[in-house]
């Protein structure tokens, strides 16, 4: 989801759902920039670290060791 106000000035950031069942997910944000990754799990709101690669000014995969499920903050 893009969180997007034509009438905003502030800076733009995008939440992508893990529903758990990789542990590595390409994520198509089109920010046009490199964003800060901030991953929640599900049902306890805890911080969990992946290891974050950007492909591209739009994209990046998100890597985990074990299953996540939660939701990813990219600002």
């Amino acid at each position: 989801m893009l969180n997007y106000d034509s009438s905003a000035t502030g800076d733009l950031n995008f939440t992508f759902s893990l529903p758990g069942n990789a542990l590595s997910y390409l994520v198509t944000h089109n920010l046009n920039k490199y964003p800060s990754v901030s991953v929640f799990e599900q049902g306890t709101n805890n911080e969990i670290y992946g290891q974050v690669t950007y492909n591209n000014l739009n994209q990046c995969t998100i890597t985990f060791t074990s299953l996540v499920t939660g939701t990813a903050t990219l600002n």
